[in-house]
């Protein structure tokens, strides 16, 4: 499998995953979306750490987690979330910069 054409790298991914772990109650989610946005973080961490890195993995989950950013959250932080997950993936679909 090609890699796929996301513009960040693993480390912009790692450290998007522990903004999001650190401000998890700053972004307006309930319990269930809170469950999920969590486990896209522990797979996309997972695919950013594996050897080597799984692009597609990476890929995958960011826009996973841009969706329950941009569509779901709603707290102060989440739409410069959104954002920070749209320049890694390269696409520029956020919620404030696009």
């Amino acid at each position: 499998m090609a890699p796929s054409p996301i513009a960040g790298t693993a480390g912009d991914v790692l450290s998007l995953c522990r903004a999001l772990r650190d401000a998890t109650d700053m972004l307006g989610l309930n319990s269930s979306e809170e469950a999920e946005l969590r486990e896209h973080v522990a797979l996309a961490e997972q695919a950013a750490t594996a050897s080597p890195v799984d692009q597609a993995g990476m890929e995958i989950q960011l826009r996973a987690l841009r969706y329950l950013l941009v569509e779901v959250a709603d707290g102060p932080i989440s739409a410069f979330m959104a954002d920070d997950a749209a320049r890694i993936i390269g696409d520029g679909i956020g919620r404030l910069f696009s």
